[in-house]
């Protein structure tokens, strides 16, 4: 307790003042949100309470972890993407002379952990898309198997890229990512991805509750529309305008640009797990927390925002 006490005095002011602001907000939305679900309970106010108890979780967990000793708050982070990729991997049906391949899925976890903190951006960047794009149909192809071979080597790989590497993300921005300009405010940075990101999907539920009439993708996510989508993205970018002075960017307008382009990949992260699911034939990835799913359930949209933070900072020149 006192290291968690001493981790968060010897964070910067903006970290403090973002993580009191958070959790005031999360406070807020508790005490209204779930007596107004007691007195007129439905459906739609059910799924809020729900994700209001989703950023609790999230949120809490993400700011114990930047408290912990760096190696404690990395071995945590690993485990949860063991468990998030186990819970993916559990799902499909593999056949048994693919199975020892499952090995080298999960043994790349820790390497791609020690690229994130330790490797250059190119070891980074390339290990999961291109080395391990090799290495997965070479091991099946010495195994001299060939049924549903694309399936296997084409499901598990995208488990990579989106668990593994998405993931990672935060690894990689907490241990190099040196901003210019934001020089030791990387822990700041990862808590607004994360919160940013998970009241994109809350702004676009409310959005598309209240004015909602098209239906964005009916097959995927018939919840969804195009007026929740709209209404999300331009309430993002009004939050990221004020919060410009907590963003690494050099305006305000780049700040409001980047909320809108982060509320898109929030929403096809989201999209892009719904579909996986109804491909899978199942509704929750997990029943890891009870009522709300496994971990990808929680975490699906930062799946894409994280790799999308990282690539617009290396394309506009920031890290």
């Amino acid at each position: 307790m006192i290291d968690l006490i001493s981790n968060f005095t010897g964070q910067t002011n903006s970290f403090v003042e973002v993580i009191i602001g958070i959790f005031s907000l999360l406070i807020f939305f508790t005490l209204l949100f779930i007596p107004w679900q007691k007195l007129k309970p439905s459906k739609g106010m059910h799924e809020i309470v729900l994700r209001v108890y989703s950023w609790w979780a999230i949120l809490c967990l993400a700011t114990i972890m930047f408290l912990l000793p760096e190696t404690i708050a990395l071995i945590l982070i690993i485990l949860l993407t063991f468990i998030s990729l186990r819970e993916f991997l559990t799902k499909l049906s593999i056949e048994a002379h693919f199975r020892n391949t499952l090995l080298y899925i999960y043994l790349a976890i820790p390497i791609q952990y020690y690229l994130a903190k330790n490797g250059t951006t190119y070891s980074f960047n390339s290990f999961i898309p291109v080395y391990m794009f090799f290495l997965i149909p070479i091991r099946n192809i010495l195994n001299g198997a060939y049924e549903k071979y694309l399936e296997f080597n084409g499901k598990v790989f995208w488990a990579m890229m989106l668990i593994v590497y998405g993931f990672s993300n935060i690894t990689f921005l907490r241990h190099q990512g040196v901003i210019k300009g934001y020089e030791g405010e990387q822990d700041l940075l990862i808590i607004l991805i994360v919160f940013l990101t998970q009241i994109n999907d809350v702004l676009q539920f409310l959005w598309g509750k209240t004015i909602g009439k098209n239906k964005l993708s009916p097959t995927i996510s018939p919840n969804k529309t195009i007026e929740g989508f709209a209404g999300g993205a331009i309430t993002l970018s009004f939050i990221c305008f004020l919060l410009s002075d907590y963003l690494p960017f050099n305006s305000n307008l780049e700040a409001a640009i980047f909320g809108v382009l982060l509320s898109i990949f929030g929403l096809l992260g989201d999209l892009n797990m719904s579909a996986v699911k109804r491909d899978l034939g199942v509704k929750d990835m997990d029943d890891l927390i009870p009522g709300h799913g496994g971990i990808l359930d929680r975490l699906d949209s930062l799946s894409f925002t994280l790799p999308f933070t990282v690539h617009y900072l290396l394309l506009r020149g920031y890290l």
